[in-house]
Order: C-alpha cells, then structure tokens, then sequence
C-alpha cells in the first residue's frame, strides 16, 4: 500500500547475506554500509527533486508500487547474477522449527538472451497433496535455448529459439518488493558502499502477506538512489492447515555489470540429444538416446 510512515535514521551495517550462487560459492562481496550525511531538502517555494530513491519521499511516506516500477527500470540492460532462496519451516511442539521446504533459483544474467538458470527441486503443495517440481536448468546462448530437466529416468533435454528475457528476473523481483515492502512503521537508513550512497528500508510487524495473515514480520532492503533494490531479506511466521509456520525469504544481486556467461557442464550431452530435431519442438530424453 502507498503513504506509509517513513522515518529517516542512522547508520546500519548488514549482517552477511547467506545466499549462494552456482556451485555453492558465494557470488562477490557482501555490502556493509558505512556513514554517510542524512539527504534533506532545504525550504524553498518549489518542490526540488527527492535525493531519496523512487517511492521514498522527504515527506515521510513510502510507495512499494513506485519503488517495484523503479526497480524494473534501473535494473533492466545490466547484467548480473540474481540469487533467491525461500525456506518453509514447521513448528516441532517443543519450540523448534524443522525445515520442510528449501527453494532455490539463480540467474546469471550477460544480456537478454544470454543467460544460465538453475531451479532446485520444488515441493508444491496441489491443494489436497504434496507434489514435486524437478530441479532445473536452463543455458542460452543468444541461438538456442536450452533445458535440462532432472526426471526420474535420467536427465530430458528441450532445445528451443533463444528468447530476450532482460525483463522476467527483474519484475519477479520487483513483485517480491512490491509485496513485502507493503507494511506500516517503515524506516530508512542512509550509508555508503565504495563511496556509493545506499539506503537500508526496514519494517517489522504483521499484516496479510500473499494472502495469508504474517506475525513476527521483518523485512529490510538496501536500495540505490535510483530505485535498484539490490537485496531484499523477509521473515515472518503465519499458520497452515493449524500448523505454525515460519517464511524466509530472500534474494540478492551481484556482480552487477560485470557478468559474462560459460556454458554448463552438460551442453555437449544436451546438443547430442537434440541433434537433428526440431528446435521448436525438441524434447528428448538423453538416456533414451544411448545405445544399449
């Protein structure tokens, strides 16, 4: 929701984010911000530009919906490697949570149509059961898009014309901001990184997230001048089918214009089990393309 309270504060420093990227190792340095003068506005009889990013107003209010389409605009042309994790955990009874679901996806991102993404194996809940997504992999070359996915028999290749997608990882993210900024008793704080001023916006509390109701809410972000929510970190705890349950979420960018794409391990057992099929509609099962 738009007009939320806004108090401007003092220096924050991050805690280390635990998102990992390809191959479990963490991608370029975690941000810590350091002091930096609080941005004001001198009296005058006209309204001056805001020094506060899009959606953060000297007045003391705050727009996610503003912020979320300034995102997507600062974002989009760069490249980068965008990281997101989304745990479920349950209460145990004794005071203890056990993680019942570990969602990951990462993204490295050189231009719209070249790119590596990976999706860990999900569990989806149907509505009555419990169903399973298999993990993911997706490699283009600026040609041909290519998809690994894991079945049970062994590894199924698809092959497809490379798309431009500059744009899907930056409106998820800006729907994650969007949604999770959305809450009362915002505050922000100002800092710098390399000289480059930051801001880390911040809430706690509770309220209706994605539908269901959200207790013991955190979120916090750190977002440029121009609206670039570079990372975004969210908890809370909410109740399923009269279980309690506790939400993370987060996501990070890195590397920012500074990523160039390698092809995946598999892309040779990939284009041998694609060879000679239709890229339109190619779908095979790379075991069921191996002699005996």
């Amino acid at each position: 929701m738009d007009g939320r309270a806004l108090v401007v504060v003092g220096l924050v420093v991050l805690a280390g984010c635990s998102i990992v990227a390809d191959g479990g190792d963490s991608e370029g340095p975690v941000e810590t911000l350091t002091p930096a003068p609080v941005p004001t506005t001198a009296p005058t009889d006209t309204v001056a530009p805001s020094p506060l990013p899009p959606g953060v107003t000297t007045g003391g209010t705050i727009s996610p919906s503003a912020l979320a389409s300034a995102h997507v605009r600062a974002v989009t042309g760069r490249s980068y490697v965008w990281a997101e994790r989304r745990r479920t955990l349950t209460a145990t009874g004794d005071g203890n949570w056990t993680e019942a679901r570990n969602r990951t996806r990462t993204v490295r991102l050189e231009d719209g149509d070249t790119y590596r993404w990976s999706r860990s194996r999900r569990v989806v809940w149907t509505g009555l059961t419990l169903g399973y997504q298999p993990a993911l992999e997706r490699y283009s070359d600026g040609d041909t898009r290519y998809v690994r996915e894991q079945d049970v028999d062994g590894p199924l290749y698809r092959a497809r014309p490379a798309t431009n997608d500059s744009q899907i990882v930056a409106l998820v993210a800006a729907n994650r901001v969007q949604s999770y900024l959305s809450l009362r008793n915002v505050s922000v704080s100002v800092g710098q990184v390399d000289g480059q001023r930051r801001y880390w916006v911040e809430s706690d509390g509770g309220g209706v997230v994605d539908g269901e109701y959200a207790a013991n809410y955190s979120v916090g972000a750190v977002v440029t001048p121009d609206g670039f929510v570079r990372r975004l970190s969210v908890s809370y705890t909410t109740e399923r089918r009269g279980t309690p349950t506790r939400i993370e979420y987060e996501y990070a960018y890195r590397q920012v214009g500074n990523v160039s794409v390698t092809p995946p391990d598999w892309i040779d057992e990939a284009r041998a089990a694609v060879d000679g099929e239709d890229r339109a509609t190619a779908s095979v099962n790379a075991t069921a393309r191996t002699p005996g």
